[in-house]
């Protein structure tokens, strides 16, 4: 059995989603899948992925998540990828490795894999792509006073308060499992875009998915999660390329998997979690 690869189309989404949730994860309906090709940032309908295909049956997926986003002054392309799956019958081809290969061929995008196999963290790394993130921040109320500092919760309130790249970023993530914060101050503001799951050991993470303003989050990190937190068993939790120092007061945590990317033009304090898989599918930050 040989199958060849090709860009994915509109027209192969019911065939991918049901590849996906009959052999990938059957614990996820097709419909679950289909998010994946609906986000409303993403008007990109010739880059949704690539398949392996064999007389016409859909065989392998590697899916995209595609982004335009504005940095500084520049607008830049992001790729997230997701759900790469081969058919076992087809595997030991070079399908999977092609696939990343042609994944990667534009030079002016940002690649970056934020929920991966730790299987396949050498086969990413021999394709080219660099270790993004191996670790995060952890933060728990610890009772330390703080002032200067508001929450601003109401989406329609955030969207009159933030600026138009933060509005931008809310309005994007409208609809999914996302919480948005806008952190105040008498001076500046950093809009947060939370994940708040129940992990490990029963311990809720508010997980930082992105974050505007790096300086303002670096140095109010400790105090936000004094504020934020209801109890003792929660923890507020950023990758380490979040924050610009040492994390004072954060205890360090391996990420189960690394996250890669592949960039010439992106630093990697800009490649965040959102406008991904994470949000789209409803996954846990690993």
């Amino acid at each position: 059995m040989t199958a060849t690869l090709r860009r994915a189309e509109p027209r192969d989404i019911d065939a991918i989603c049901n590849l996906l949730s009959e052999n990938m994860n059957s614990k996820f309906p097709p419909e679950r899948w289909e998010r994946l090709f609906t986000p409303s940032w993403c008007m990109d309908s010739n880059n949704i992925g690539i398949v392996a295909e064999d007389n016409g049956k859909i065989v392998g997926f590697h899916g995209h998540v595609c982004s335009s986003r504005p940095l500084g002054m520049r607008l830049e392309r992001f790729v997230n990828f997701t759900s790469w799956y081969v058919l076992k019958e087809y595997r030991g081809q070079g399908l999977g490795s092609a696939m990343v290969r042609m994944a990667i061929s534009e030079p002016d995008t940002t690649y970056m894999v934020c929920s991966l196999s730790p299987k396949r963290v050498d086969f990413y790394k021999k394709l080219g792509l660099d270790v993004l993130e191996t670790e995060r921040f952890v933060w728990r109320r610890d009772g330390h006073e703080y002032d200067n500092l508001e929450f601003i919760v109401d989406v329609n309130q955030i969207l009159m308060r933030a600026n138009p790249a933060e509005a931008k970023v809310v309005e994007d993530h409208l609809g999914l499992d996302v919480t948005p914060i806008l952190v105040s101050t008498r001076c500046t503001q950093c809009l947060l875009l939370l994940s708040i799951t129940r992990k490990k050991d029963d311990v809720t993470y508010y997980d930082v998915l992105y974050r505007s303003n790096p300086p303002l989050f670096t140095s109010r990190a400790r105090d936000i999660a004094e504020a934020l937190l209801p109890d003792d068993e929660c923890v507020f939790a950023a990758d380490c390329r979040f924050v610009e120092d040492d994390g004072p007061g954060a205890e360090v945590e391996v990420i189960q998997s690394p996250r890669f990317y592949k960039t010439s033009r992106v630093d990697p304090r800009d490649i965040d979690l959102a406008y991904s898989e994470i949000v789209l599918l409803d996954l846990k930050v690993d």
